[in-house]
């Protein structure tokens, strides 16, 4: 059965070759894996287009490199993340001391030595969850058929 974002199909044909790119247990697993993949890149896509950002010429032949790009900057565009400042870092290092510890052998690293990996795990971390809602609010957004996908109504996600 065919998938449907907007007006846009998704073939079975295209689910198909896209299950290679998802090892999974069995093959349903991987086909929902795969579906769910092209769903969102085509949200995506399509967001890329209506943000403005530029025309989707050559996309429909199946130029991957090329949507990989329009996607980043897509993202790029619309998010955007907080930096962690060093009393933010600093919390997260004494809340969670035990997990740095197992880190090193002999012993906890000082907050002097983790606080750029802290706040690059922040900024990840934030940037993460913040792409997730995104895609989320676009599959709100979207008409989509053939497909279930998790999907929010208004910006305030959880």
């Amino acid at each position: 059965m065919p998938i449907f974002v907007n007006d846009t199909e998704i073939s079975d044909d295209q689910v198909f070759r896209e299950m290679q790119h998802h090892p999974a247990e069995d093959r349903e697993t991987a086909m929902k894996m795969a579906a769910e993949a092209l769903t969102i890149r085509e949200l995506l896509l399509q967001a890329y287009v209506s943000e403005g950002l530029g025309p989707r010429e050559g996309s429909e032949e199946g130029d991957p490199e090329a949507d990989d790009d329009r996607i980043q900057t897509l993202l790029d565009t619309v998010i955007k993340v907080p930096e962690a400042d060093e009393e933010t870092a600093r919390r997260y290092f004494e809340n969670n001391k035990s997990e740095f510890a197992s880190l090193v052998p002999d012993g906890l690293p000082t907050f002097d030595k983790m606080k750029q990996v802290i706040i690059d795990f922040l900024r990840d971390s934030s940037w993460r969850t913040s792409v997730t809602q995104y895609i989320k609010i676009l599959a709100g957004k979207a008409k989509l058929a053939g497909i279930d996908l998790e999907a929010a109504e208004t910006p305030l996600v959880r």
